[in-house]
């Protein structure tokens, strides 16, 4: 036999027996190691506590999940693992889950084959940064068991939202302290427990929520600029009781008469950014009493569950204005919600299934009260096109459809434009008409994506509608670019708009604040109904 031939042969029986191995040992263990690091300095982080878990969709047992701490060099070791996909993420105290410069909770997957062993793995821990002080009472005695919350601001859609990203009680020395915090803006808010006790401030006050530095409003405090690891001490709040005064009054159903019993009521500070609402019932003859409220600004909300299947739900709300005295014979009148109905027409001679459109309405009143609101169950199209909002409460509201056919896209009928407009219930008006018409001129936009002279791989690509229609969540688009950089955006609403596209980054595209940084840096695009465009973008840098 000539020894090319040999050789050959050999090399095909050697590449059988492998093959042969690894498809009689699918299971073979694996394993996976590495070391926990400080994303700035870099150093091995010691205790960090490590998790392999595994996606039951690609690994046989479910079982597979697994938990170590690191040891003195930051190193992790996970062994006897089955092939297949892991996520694999860290903790430890002080540290956020998250790489420099990103949001949300960092982890990390990898594909295991049978028998693979990844042992090189790095990841990176940021610092968290924290805020300390202590919270006093006018007379510079510490006051302990105060909550003091750490609330972070977004602009979803341009509307503002406060939400709690980490609290802390003051101890009795009056000291606080909130750690591990990411990177951010913060406002710092007080809620004493003594809030409604009478004792140590006298009958008619009581302590209120404070924002930092000391004031009762939001719009008067002050925002921290944290960076990661950094150490805010000092941040001192002072509470003073407040005068605070009774709300009386009736509720009553829409024919006048008192709602006796089953009615409760909340009271909440109107446009607050976090809720601390006072609260009471109705007695048997419709009357409700509140004390200890300090003077502001309010919206009083009642509602009445249904006694039975077939009763409705009744709701109403009332603004109110508590100042230095006791509020009287304030009424309130609840109702049942009305139907808001309307039709989905097809433009043209296009055979759609409408059963698949769902409806949704969304209070748009920008306060906590809008939390209140009843929920409103979505609308789903019949095969003739109608559909019904049932029990919608007074107020205005955003509308929206989603599982719209590829190709297609919503618009009204007719003048006011409702889905820029809204839509407007109450009591005693004529319900707003909703005639609706499924257009087949959804735009689309497909294109490549480069970074340096070379497709982007993995790049966002997001469509970014004209200022005013930024509020509206219909018009955005988002997609990645696949790895030869194209991507493609479809079902587009005709209009003005701007695409772009970066690496890197996590935010969303609804946050005015992230989207400044790119103004006027995308590319201008005005679509036409069933427009088709074809471009190429540049990777914007985040810096």
């Amino acid at each position: 036999m000539r020894p090319a031939i040999v050789a050959a042969a050999i090399a095909f029986i050697a590449a059988a027996s492998s093959y042969a191995q690894t498809a009689a040992e699918p299971h073979k263990k694996c394993a996976l190691a590495g070391t926990v690091v400080d994303a700035f300095s870099e150093q091995p982080l010691r205790d960090a506590a490590v998790s392999a878990r595994a996606v039951v969709a690609t690994v046989a047992s479910a079982s597979e999940s697994a938990s170590i701490v690191t040891d003195n060099d930051g190193r992790f070791k996970f062994e006897n693992l089955a092939p297949g996909r892991y996520l694999l993420s860290a903790s430890h105290v002080g540290y956020v889950n998250q790489a420099p410069g990103r949001r949300g909770f960092q982890s990390r997957a990898f594909d295991l084959a049978p028998g693979q062993h990844l042992d090189d793995i790095f990841i990176e821990l940021t610092p968290g940064a924290a805020i300390s002080g202590r919270i006093f009472r006018g007379n510079g005695e510490a006051l302990s068991g105060v909550t003091v919350q750490a609330l972070g601001h977004s602009d979803r859609f341009g509307k503002s939202e406060f939400h709690e990203i980490a609290s802390g009680v003051s101890d009795k020395t009056g000291e606080y302290r909130l750690t591990a915090l990411p990177a951010g803006n913060y406002y710092l808010r007080a809620i004493s427990r003594q809030q409604r006790e009478k004792k140590d401030v006298g009958a008619n006050f009581a302590y209120v929520p404070v924002y930092f530095p000391a004031t009762p409003d939001h719009s008067g405090s002050t925002a921290f600029v944290l960076r990661p690891g950094d150490e805010l001490g000092a941040i001192d709040i002072v509470l003073n009781p407040v005068h605070t005064v009774a709300v009386r009054g009736r509720v009553v159903d829409p024919l006048k008469k008192p709602v006796a019993g089953e009615a409760e009521l909340t009271l909440v500070e109107e446009g607050g950014i976090a809720p601390w609402p006072y609260q009471a019932t109705v007695d048997t003859k419709g009357n409700f009493e509140m004390t200890g409220v300090p003077p502001g600004n309010y919206v009083l909300i009642a509602q009445r569950s249904g006694q039975s299947e077939k009763e409705r739900t009744m709701w109403g709300q009332k603004t109110v204005q508590v100042g230095e005295v006791d509020l009287r014979n304030v009424e309130v009148a609840i109702g049942p919600g009305v139907e808001l109905s309307g039709r989905v027409c097809v433009e043209g001679k296009a055979n759609v299934d409408l059963t698949r459109l769902v409806g949704v309405l969304q209070p748009e009143q920008n306060s906590i009260a809008a939390g209140f609101t009843p929920a409103i169950e979505n609308a789903f199209v019949s095969p003739e096109g109608s559909f019904v909002f049932r029990d919608v409460p007074d107020g205005n509201y955003g509308i929206n459809f989603f599982r719209v056919p590829s190709g297609f896209y919503l618009k009204t009928a007719r003048l006011p434009d409702i889905f820029e407009t809204g839509v407007t219930v109450a009591h005693g008006q004529p319900a707003q008409a909703l005639d609706l018409v499924l257009s087949q001129g959804a735009a689309r936009i497909e294109g490549t994506v480069l970074q340096d002279q070379r497709p982007a791989a993995g790049a966002a690509v997001v469509l970014i509608p004209e200022a005013e229609r930024r509020s509206q969540p219909r018009y955005y688009r988002q997609t990645v670019a696949d790895r030869a950089g194209r991507f493609v955006l479809q079902n587009i609403i005709p209009g003005d708009y701007e695409v772009l596209a970066w690496q890197g980054a996590e935010r969303s595209v609804a946050d005015p604040e992230f989207l400044q940084q790119f103004a006027d840096r995308g590319r201008a695009v005005s679509l036409s109904d069933g427009a088709s465009v074809n471009m190429q973008l540049e990777v914007v840098s985040l810096e």
